[in-house]
């Protein structure tokens, strides 16, 4: 009986370790490392190695990487440390907003940034940071409705939200996001427009409209959408640009549409976390990141568009990208950016609900 109570509190013991390594791993290797080194909290396919390669040989500045999967965990990780270990990190506009909240990130000097001039106006003093005191944009992509076009083209539909989420109007599969904070944001936008919040009322009609909706969709796929359309398990899938571009080089019967009522964008942002000492260093990768070779490395390595406008001239744009890329200040009005409707709480509450029916 001893044994086996022993044996319990070890594997406690090594899942409290687990869990604290992963935490506070960034603050521990932190301290491993001279000062010229920069620790980078990032998404896996942000930033080009290519381009980091280079910036360390010509500086001699080391760049070590942490990767998260998701604004949340980010969050998570930012929160329990209070950004110690960190001198730069690539959050999303809403959880951008949750770390200016948080009192978790340094102002900035905008007097050490060569690029500032060049930024695209669009995409500056949002709601999630005002006057970009605490961050500055780097790519940014659009949600888009990618299509089977042969079928599209024997079964004229208008490019609407109803594409995804009226039963009346949908006789195939659709690939849906898997990203609960994406999905009632959709939906909520379908329902109600462009609102910032729902009450409980309008929280539980995004919900049932969720569920309704799985009945037609073959697949939550946040990153593969483009998979179920080659392999003609659907015929419409959510996604975004930066997924699809490879995707119609490739499979010339995909294309796209942009719903009439208007869809949604998301920015990531650089920012520095308020513990960082290397300020001075972290600007140096900032302004190199914006350099032009960088910026049409980053286009083709992963499809972001730039948040900035002077390398344009430079990149060979196939007449869609240039359709979204340079859209006029009336077209872009109809680009909403990403926020949280609802408490993440209600939010999760809500996907397991419309996850687990059958």
């Amino acid at each position: 009986m001893i044994k086996k109570t022993l044996l319990r509190l070890f594997i406690v013991f090594c899942w409290l370790l687990c869990i604290c390594l992963a935490l506070y791993w960034p603050k521990i290797s932190f301290l491993r490392y001279n000062n010229n080194t920069i620790n980078v909290f990032a998404w896996s396919d942000i930033l080009d190695p290519s381009v980091i390669a280079e910036f360390e040989k010509e500086t001699g500045i080391k760049v070590k990487f942490n990767y998260y999967s998701s604004n949340e965990e980010l969050l998570v990780k930012l929160k329990a440390t209070g950004g110690e270990g960190y001198d730069l990190i690539i959050p999303s506009d809403y959880a951008l907003g949750n770390l200016i909240e948080e009192n978790l990130l340094k102002k900035l000097d905008k007097s050490k940034l060569s690029f500032w001039q060049t930024m695209d106006p669009r995409l500056l003093d949002k709601f999630f940071d005002p006057g970009n005191r605490y961050s500055i944009p780097f790519e940014w992509e659009i949600f888009l409705f990618a299509v089977n076009k042969e079928y599209f083209s024997h079964h004229r539909k208008a490019p609407s939200w109803k594409l995804v989420f009226d039963k009346k109007t949908i006789d195939y599969k659709i690939a849906m996001t898997n990203d609960p904070i994406e999905a009632t944001l959709f939906a909520s936008f379908y329902l109600f427009g462009p609102v910032k919040t729902l009450d409980s009322a309008r929280a539980s009609s995004v919900q049932n409209l969720l569920s309704e909706q799985k009945s037609f969709v073959e697949a939550y796929a946040s990153f593969r959408g483009d998979y179920f359309l080659s392999t003609g398990s659907c015929e419409l899938a959510i996604a975004s640009s930066s997924y699809l571009w490879k995707t119609f080089k490739q499979f010339p019967t995909i294309g796209f549409m942009i719903p009439k009522e208007g869809t949604f964008i998301t920015v990531e942002s650089f920012a520095i976390p308020k513990p960082s000492k290397k300020e001075a260093l972290t600007y140096k990768l900032i302004n190199y990141l914006f350099k032009k070779e960088s910026i049409l490395a980053h286009f083709e390595s992963f499809g972001f568009f730039p948040a900035t406008l002077h390398p344009l001239p430079n990149v060979n744009l196939s007449p869609d990208a240039e359709k979204l890329i340079l859209a006029s200040k009336k077209d872009f009005s109809h680009f909403h950016f990403m926020h949280e409707v609802m408490s993440q709480q209600k939010i999760t509450d809500i996907w397991v609900e419309v996850k687990s029916k059958n």
